[in-house]
């Protein structure tokens, strides 16, 4: 029996939106502090009745995916996906709640996460590797296969901030999937590059989870949703509407964005299977 790879626990994240709209001047600031013996018990009375306006981009988000396998996370824009991986991946801290991941953990978040734009497309490699915890004779036994499968091999020494977006992406993939973390956050990358990548892309996705490890991504590609997940957590509104079946998953969403419900059943498919349902178009 697989053991938990992901464990998130109650997690929640409270953003206050009006502490910075009024920046105040160093006037302004000097003439608060000489009033300040006299108004002082009227500040307590106003802080207690203008508190800061929040809002909680998630809320009691509790799930727990087993290693070797792929957790889709779908939702509208704004529903709390990509504040969710961050969290996972540490680069945001939760309001309340907790998460624990087995392993080393590989983020691909969003273009310029963990690269540095000055560092050519082989240091950042090297980079990439050793924030991982790997030995630079590890990194170097990769290297090949991931320059190959990014595609960016002629631009390979030359500062990533020269490169496009999608040679950024495809680069930033290659490096995150080639690395062998045990668990791996991804963020829309499925939206990036022309459709041969993105078809590398899910057939990597597939064969990292094959080999024990665990997946983690974002989507609205609900065709690959359903042909690479053994799960689906559906948010809306910071909040866990469906956590489990995929079909049933992709269903939740299409009912959620209005989207049209496909006629395909897909509740008899073998999860993360090879067999996909024939896109329509």
């Amino acid at each position: 029996m697989t053991s938990p790879a992901v464990i998130v626990t109650g997690i929640g994240k409270r953003f206050v939106v009006n502490e910075l709209r009024h920046r105040s001047t160093l006037s302004e600031r000097v003439g608060r502090l000489l009033a300040a013996p006299f108004r002082a018990g009227r500040d307590r009375l106003e802080e207690r009745q203008a508190l800061p306006d929040a809002i909680w981009a998630l809320r009691e988000i509790s799930f727990e995916i087993d290693s070797g396998k792929v957790l889709g996370i779908i939702g509208r824009n704004g529903s709390g996906k990509s504040t969710l991986l961050k969290i996972l991946a540490r680069i945001t801290t939760p309001t309340e709640g907790s998460a624990i991941l087995s392993g080393r953990v590989g983020a691909l978040l969003e273009v310029g996460t963990g690269f540095h734009p000055d560092l050519s497309g082989r240091e950042n490699i090297l980079l990439n590797g050793t924030i991982l915890g790997m030995t630079p004779r590890e990194i170097r036994s990769r290297q090949d296969a991931i320059i190959d499968f990014s595609g960016v091999g002629d631009f390979i020494d030359t500062p990533v901030k020269h490169y496009s977006s999608g040679m950024f992406m495809r680069l930033a993939f290659a490096v995150a999937a080639h690395l062998e973390a045990e668990v791996m956050l991804v963020d829309e990358v499925l939206a990036v590059g022309d459709s041969g990548f993105q078809e590398k892309c899910k057939t990597k996705i597939r064969a990292i989870a094959q080999s024990g490890r665990t997946v983690l991504f974002t989507s609205h590609d609900m065709e690959a949703v359903n042909r690479l997940c053994h799960a689906c957590v559906v948010l809306d509104r910071g909040r866990i509407v469906h956590f489990g079946s995929t079909a049933e998953g992709v269903l939740t969403y299409q009912q959620i964005t209005g989207g049209a419900v496909k006629e395909e059943n897909l509740a008899t498919r073998e999860p993360g299977s090879e067999e996909a349902p024939a896109p329509h178009g």
